[in-house]
């Protein structure tokens, strides 16, 4: 059989992409390396721009709604900056990613476990895909198989995504502890040298993370640092380390090649500022869609690439912009900005997707003779 369009990675970017296209009548062949359920390292944000772009109920993949943040610096002074309209949520990847395939598969997109990416080559208008358990034909390839992408390796080649580690933990802790958290995450800006830390609560555990796109010469030693500021962390049941690459740069701006299209973190999309990637994966999954099955031309790929250059790169491009302008200074950043109802009203506009990063940055940066004298946020007794 040949398929109109082969997916290599059931993460949510190939996911989505599988059951948008299924969903329209394509045929759609998603391989992956694994087994599903399957566990993946991430800290489990979804935010609520991801919700309402993913446009259907992942209720049975939800950990926790989240009604707001927890906003301190090195967990000293806390300030409490509550959610309107749509909340997020947190989830495991390991449910989330499951119920995403499961969607894919109802609408009739074909799954194939267990099938590892080894190479491909195109054939006039078809192109073969030859795994681990064989080959398989399509019209059009997308890589969604992640930071480290076997795609992308083979057509583009290794240089294409430049990434910076995170580190997490899986920390299991008593009910009561995590209650303390009354359905809020926690996000500490002074967490890690130019970089921020987290604490996602979870059904029965905190996911506990540090992340920055400057790197560390020892990312262990600033988690361990984190975490011991914190009493809810320092007794615990079990405790489970995880490491991760973010994508924070596609360094050629180069997302496509005739017939194979990258999206996700196969592309180099997360955003730099906390690292996220799971709007980006879907966004770029729901633009390779409208590419696919619209372009009057003939050639999606070079339509995929239009629809990136115009809505997706200059929201990784602020973001980085963001990052640098916040981390470096990141002590006087949470006085001055994250405190600042002003400045604070921007950036939660921009987890709620009603601004974009470059709005976010040029609102910031315009107002900033107003950050010392605008209304601040008030300290809050809580300290965990």
């Amino acid at each position: 059989m040949i398929y109109d369009v082969a997916v290599v990675g059931a993460g949510p970017a190939g996911s989505y992409l599988s059951y948008l296209l299924a969903r329209d009548g394509y045929a759609v062949a998603l391989l992956d390396k694994a087994e599903f359920p399957r566990d993946k390292v991430c800290g489990g944000g979804i935010s609520s721009k991801a919700l309402e772009l993913l446009g259907f109920d992942i209720s049975p993949a939800v950990e926790r709604r989240i009604i707001g943040a927890y906003l301190t610096y090195q967990n000293r002074d806390t300030i409490v900056r509550d959610l309107t309209g749509q909340s997020g949520v947190t989830v495991t990847r390991k449910s989330f990613d499951d119920y995403l395939l499961q969607t894919a598969v109802s609408q009739g997109a074909r799954f194939f476990p267990s099938q590892r990416f080894l190479s491909v080559s195109a054939h006039g208008e078809i192109t073969r895909i030859q795994t681990s358990r064989g080959r398989v034909q399509a019209r059009y390839l997308a890589g969604a198989d992640g930071v480290f992408s076997q795609v992308r390796a083979a057509v583009f080649g290794k240089s294409l995504v430049r990434y910076a580690p995170a580190l997490e933990a899986m920390v299991s802790v008593d009910p009561e502890v995590i209650d303390r958290f009354k359905n809020r995450i926690l996000l500490d800006f002074g967490g890690i040298a130019r970089g921020y830390g987290w604490i996602f609560p979870k059904r029965d555990h905190l996911n506990v993370g540090v992340f920055s796109i400057y790197g560390s010469r020892d990312l262990c030693a600033e988690l361990h640092t984190f975490m011991q500021r914190y009493d809810a962390l320092r007794s615990y049941a079990r405790i489970e380390y995880k490491g991760s690459a973010i994508p924070i740069a596609n360094s050629r701006g180069i997302y496509q090649c005739k017939q194979v299209l990258l999206v996700g973190d196969a592309a180099g999309f997360a955003e730099s500022f906390y690292g996220e990637g799971i709007y980006f994966a879907l966004k770029s999954a729901a633009l390779a869609h409208r590419a696919l099955t619209t372009s009057a031309d003939g050639q999606p790929g070079e339509e995929y690439a239009r629809l990136v250059a115009s809505e997706l790169a200059p929201e990784l491009k602020y973001s980085r912009l963001n990052a640098r302008l916040f981390f470096p200074r990141q002590k006087f950043g949470f006085y001055h900005m994250v405190r600042s109802v002003q400045v604070n009203e921007h950036f939660a506009e921009l987890i709620g997707g009603r601004i974009s990063h470059k709005e976010c940055f040029y609102k910031t940066v315009a107002t900033s003779p107003y950050w010392f004298w605008s209304r601040r946020y008030p300290y809050v007794a809580e300290r965990f």
